[in-house]
């Protein structure tokens, strides 16, 4: 057996036998546990939060958007022929996973008294409906064909509040052009993303519908929506798609067209950095406050050990065994305590949010092995170091004092 290993064993079965020890060393096991738990249980609300955000606002607009060049700021989009390179060579282009034509027109809702302004986003057979399935919350999804067209719609729960609207119930669209068209549309389902600036005005209907009303042919759309393989590298793939693109269309990365809700994004990675940090801080100091205590307790043995030969090196290593001991049991329980914790939330949404203010009504976690691997390490390696410190100070005691210490 290895020897330092031994006596560290020795060491801490002795301490349970004196009530200070064992309580200084359970404050440390209770450190290292509250130290790991707030590092994993942070970055799993931030990816899940983060995740959260921007899978619902990817629901509506994809990553990157084609649309006509031109200098209209309205939710009405001039139409773009889907006869072009991009949309006959989309699946050949590495970076894409999917591209989804689409047509956006505003319009008015009348019920009754009610009066509601809107844009209808119109969709068809290639759009992808497992990115929004979350969102809906009753009813069913849009009966679409490509040889008919659906005289449905789906609604948010916002407006339909508003309307008064259920499911069944009917709604009069007027689009305000020359000259004004109407359509009714049967409502089939209700769906609630939690994102205000989508639910307060998007209806989604059948891509055709909208096309009737503009008098567009079936190649006629206001524009596509791609969705990446990799969205961290949407900058630079967005450059790339230029190639692809005649003179008279331009791509928006979902990123500059949302800049403030992405910027608000990052801005939680700074809050959560700094959170940390000051976690760490308070923990480091609990370590090494717990660690010189436990030390002085040894100062005695510290001394005997040297009068006996054992050289610095020797009696540092001994006592780092002893504080991997109660490090690695607070990490035991640090861990399972935090992955607890993730699968309590993720199954139950136990803890609530404002909608309004933060999109999601819970607070949505996510668990990534590689970030729990580096987030455990890391932390590990840092209270490694620090425990380095008071057992380097107390070791260099002189034997003579040690021995004759009180």
């Amino acid at each position: 057996m290895n020897i330092y290993r031994f006596i560290a064993q020795k060491i801490s079965q002795a301490s349970r036998q004196y009530s200070f020890s064992s309580l200084v060393s359970r404050i440390a096991v209770i450190s290292v546990a509250i130290t790991i738990l707030v590092v994993l249980l942070s970055f799993s609300v931030l990816s899940g939060f983060k995740s959260a955000i921007k899978s619902k606002i990817f629901s509506f607009v994809g990553h990157i958007r084609v649309v006509k060049t031109s200098n209209n700021q309205s939710f009405e989009e001039p139409p773009v022929s889907v006869n072009n390179k991009l949309f006959a060579q989309y699946k050949n282009i590495p970076y894409i996973s999917h591209l989804q034509s689409y047509i956006q027109k505003p319009g008015v809702v009348k019920i009754k008294d009610n009066v509601q302004g809107v844009v209808l986003k119109g969709i068809g057979t290639d759009y992808r409906y497992e990115d929004f399935a979350e969102n809906l919350k009753e009813g069913r999804w849009l009966s679409l064909k490509k040889d008919k067209e659906a005289n449905e719609v789906v609604v948010s729960k916002l407006i339909a509040n508003k309307l008064n609207l259920k499911i069944a119930d009917s709604v009069i669209v007027i689009f305000v052009q020359e000259p004004p068209r109407f359509r009714k549309l049967a409502v089939v389902g209700i769906y609630d993303s939690g994102v205000g600036m989508f639910d307060e005005k998007f209806l989604i209907t059948d891509i055709k519908t909208l096309q009737r009303v503009n008098n567009w042919g079936d190649s006629l759309v206001s524009g596509y929506e791609i969705f990446l393989k990799d969205f961290e590298k949407i900058n630079e793939n967005s450059k790339q798609l230029e190639e692809y693109l005649p003179y008279d269309l331009s791509q928006q990365p979902i990123t500059a067209k949302h800049y403030d809700t992405f910027e608000w994004l990052a801005i939680l990675d700074n809050n959560v950095v700094i959170i940390l940090v000051v976690i760490l801080v308070v923990a480091a100091f609990n370590i090494i406050s717990v660690l010189l205590i436990m030390l002085m307790e040894r100062t005695q043995m510290i001394g005997m050990l040297k009068a006996m030969g054992a050289d610095n090196q020797q009696i540092r290593k001994i006592f780092l065994f002893q504080g991997l001991r109660i490090v690695l049991k607070g990490f035991g329980w640090g861990n399972a305590l935090a992955f607890g914790a993730y699968l309590l939330q993720y199954y139950t949404h136990l803890i609530p949010l404002d909608a309004h203010n933060y999109f999601v009504s819970y607070v949505p976690v996510s668990w990534d092995w590689i970030t729990f691997l580096i987030a455990n390490l890391s932390v590990l390696l840092l209270i490694s170091f620090i425990m380095i410190l008071p057992i380097t100070f107390v070791v260099r005691i002189p034997p003579i004092k040690a021995i004759r210490f009180v």
